[in-house]
């Protein structure tokens, strides 16, 4: 035994000297030369390390975080962001201290056997599967909503060729609950109240108008009940429209809205006609208008006998000819409309001239182009009724004694004088007006088209007009 060596302290070899990583700090990471990895000596190892690095971009050179760790005998690296040197609002990147922290957290998550990496990947996929979902859902929610159902609704009536109810229906949808509601036009169709459509029809009949507007509300509440009831239950009905699979309906909230009330004081048949001086009073009110669209969509009205104005609006050039014009007459239940033609007499012909001037035929439409278009659209019904309302109001103000009058009473009244003055059957009446035509015989036997009776009724009717122009008044109303 050797009593020298006593008390000496070997140390190791210098090839077998273990190297301490030394702690990160802001004077060692701004010295770091491009290209250079440095690992933080202040993070314990055996759940990975921090490290940053150094490095020359296609943009510029940056500072970066990593973190590396072992994970299923693999060495996994992360990069964990840009390095900041200070902990600012809006900074983008991590300070050294923010650095540490958020490797703290992912070696516990190595300790767990988790690793980082994949975790990330999951959360990121995660956000992109949310985000996909809720992009989903609104495009859902449009498509499943109230206003969706409404416009697959007049799609619907469209479709099965009733042009005027599509018309009406789209035109009271948009103007009672797309634009007054659009809160409630935007939620999904299923999850539409009574108590909606109750506020709906509320804006129309409510306490508080003044001024009411009941058959419109009637209409309205009809139009949106045969709507839901066309969808509920049709994920079920093979014969459903595509469109119908969607809403997901149960219940019909516009059925639950009772209408007694509504019907009682509002939906009352109308009985007013315009005796024959009050009937040149509007012809005279007519006449001194501006002779625009609304003007004589009326005088198209009076020269055709009183048709319908509804249908007389949806007329294009291909509806007319010399010797005939074709009317579409898509009431009632009929799944195609039924051609109801005119005979081309001059008053009429006179009119139509009129409108292919103001909108002759177009490229694009060809003969389909309108004769009532207004800036890309038809002209309204509504904006008919309104004209008829001022001349009515203006009637009622200079002659006190005359009841007001609406649109609908015109037709009634040209029926009322074909058969009480000029005494036109019932018969030729029903053929002229497109109407009543019911009955087996009528609709299975009786095809032809009656045109020298709709003829002798046209030419009664428009000299009995001009007459009505030219005579001297004989009632008392007329004085100045």
């Amino acid at each position: 035994m050797n009593h020298d060596n006593k008390g000496e302290v070997k140390t190791a070899s210098p090839s077998l000297q273990r190297r301490v990583t030394k702690p990160l700090t802001t004077a060692s990471i701004a010295a770091l030369k491009t290209g250079q990895v440095l690992a933080d000596g202040a993070i314990r190892p055996g759940a990975g390390s921090l490290k940053i690095r150094k490095r020359q971009t296609s943009t510029g050179v940056v500072v970066e975080w990593l973190f590396e760790y072992q994970y299923d005998k693999k060495t996994v690296r992360q990069s964990l962001g840009r390095y900041a040197t200070a902990e600012t609002s809006g900074a983008v990147g991590l300070t050294l201290a923010q650095a540490r922290h958020e490797a703290g957290r992912l070696q516990a998550m190595v300790r767990a056997g988790q690793s980082p990496k994949e975790v990330r990947e999951r959360q990121r996929q995660d956000a992109v599967d949310l985000q996909k979902s809720k992009a989903e859902e609104a495009e859902k929610a449009k498509t499943q909503s109230f206003s969706a159902l409404l416009a697959a609704y007049v799609a619907h009536l469209r479709a099965k060729g009733k042009t005027d109810s599509a018309y009406d229906a789209e035109n009271i949808f948009a103007n009672h609950i797309e634009e007054p509601f659009p809160k409630l036009a935007a939620m999904p169709a299923a999850q539409i109240k009574a108590e909606d459509i109750k506020t709906i029809l509320a804006r129309l009949v409510g306490p508080h108008v003044e001024k009411k507007k009941g058959r419109t509300a009637l209409k309205l509440r009809s139009y949106a009940a045969a709507a839901f009831r066309l969808f509920i239950g049709a994920r079920l009905d093979p014969m459903a429209p595509t469109a119908a699979h969607d809403f997901a309906l149960t219940f019909n909230p516009a059925a639950a809205v009772p209408t007694t009330q509504m019907a009682t004081e509002f939906n009352r048949a109308g009985d007013r006609n315009l005796k024959a001086d009050e009937l040149r009073l509007f012809l005279a009110y007519l006449s001194a208008r501006d002779q625009d669209l609304p003007s004589l969509v009326l005088w198209l009205q009076l020269v055709t006998g009183g048709q319908r104005i509804q249908q007389l609006l949806r007329l294009n050039h291909g509806d007319i000819n010399a010797q005939t014009m074709v009317i579409r007459d898509g009431k009632g239940k009929r799944s195609t409309p039924r051609l109801h033609l005119l005979p081309m007499i001059p008053e009429i012909q006179e009119v139509v001239d009129r409108l292919q001037l103001i909108n002759p035929q177009t490229k694009d439409l060809g003969l389909d182009t309108p004769l009532f278009s207004s800036r890309e659209s038809v002209v309204a019904p509504e904006t008919i009724s309104g004209v008829v309302r001022e001349i009515s109001d203006a009637i009622s103000l200079a002659h006190p004694d005359i009841k007001p009058f609406r649109a609908g009473d015109l037709r009634r009244t040209a029926e009322t004088i074909m058969a009480d003055t000029l005494h036109i059957s019932q018969d030729d009446r029903a053929q002229l007006l497109s109407h009543g035509l019911g009955g087996v015989q009528r609709k299975h036997y009786d095809k032809g088209e009656h045109r020298q009776a709709k003829l002798n009724a046209l030419r009664l009717w428009n000299d009995f007009i001009a007459d009505l122009c030219m005579r001297e008044a004989e009632s008392p109303l007329l004085d100045p």
